[in-house]
């Protein structure tokens, strides 16, 4: 419960801040970015309520007491003051900004349900881009890195179309491929459904074989999630390395470069 509880705080930080705290392995990511994004959606939801019960009640209330007394609202009619008091509400920027984090909880949770993604807050995003540029941070490996704000925003979409479509696709098991090329080796998974954390250039190990990502792109349905992977001549397990359980028999798995 722990875990799952520290991982709905830890999903809404970029996935450098995440690898920082060493608990890959420990957190049910799928899971905690899934209550995550619920939560803050309801939190929003929640919040937006009350702010709208709280500031329309009170512009309005203030509006009539001027009315009363004989006030610029005196020529106003009574309805037409209710109706203002919403429009202030409505272009007003908290009111914006709540609404932001409501629809970006709907947004996480519809990545980790569809996707298995685990999408952080944007704001955290920007500080932890921003803190790139300034301090002339490079991109590491597979972090969470925004080189600007418009790759940023083609990534949320992306995400986005991808879990809408892969809600209208059935689990299927995944196929796998190897092929060669000249004296390299490479695995082609074709799989229904995204996999979490599957980023280049990840390494991943399938039983004792070890490669690493090059490539991940979008295919054609029932299996429109490819992922292309270069075999290694040799890996070090770590909490880094993603672990795949390939759906071949265990006679045609491959075994340890030689």
């Amino acid at each position: 419960m722990w875990r799952l509880a520290l991982g709905m705080v830890l999903a809404l930080l970029p996935r450098r801040w995440r690898r920082g705290f060493g608990l890959e392995e420990a957190i049910p990511w799928a899971r905690s970015a899934l209550l995550s994004g619920l939560a803050e959606s309801l939190l929003a939801l929640i919040a937006l309520v009350y702010w709208y019960s709280h500031s329309v009640t009170t512009w309005a209330a203030n509006a009539l007491d001027s009315a009363m007394r004989n006030g610029p609202e005196a020529r106003v009619p009574g309805q037409a003051i209710g109706f203002s008091a919403l429009v202030l509400w409505l272009i007003h920027p908290l009111t914006w900004c709540v609404g932001y984090f409501a629809l970006e909880g709907l947004v996480r949770l519809l990545a980790a349900v569809s996707t298995e993604q685990v999408v952080a807050t944007l704001p955290l995003v920007g500080v932890d881009w921003i803190y790139g540029k300034f301090s002339g941070r490079p991109p590491e490996g597979d972090s969470k890195h925004m080189p600007s704000a418009k790759a940023q925003w083609q990534e949320f979409v992306f995400s986005l179309k991808q879990g809408v479509m892969a809600l209208r696709l059935p689990h299927l098991e995944d196929e796998c491929r190897e092929t060669g090329e000249g004296v390299e080796s490479f695995l082609e998974i074709h799989a229904s459904h995204a996999k979490a954390e599957w980023n280049p250039p990840r390494v991943v190990r399938m039983g004792d074989a070890y490669y690493r990502l090059e490539h991940a792109v979008q295919g054609k349905p029932p299996r429109p999630f490819i992922y292309r992977l270069r075999r290694l001549a040799a890996g070090v397990p770590g909490r880094t390395v993603l672990v795949y359980e390939s759906p071949l028999p265990a006679k045609e798995r491959p075994g340890p470069a030689s």
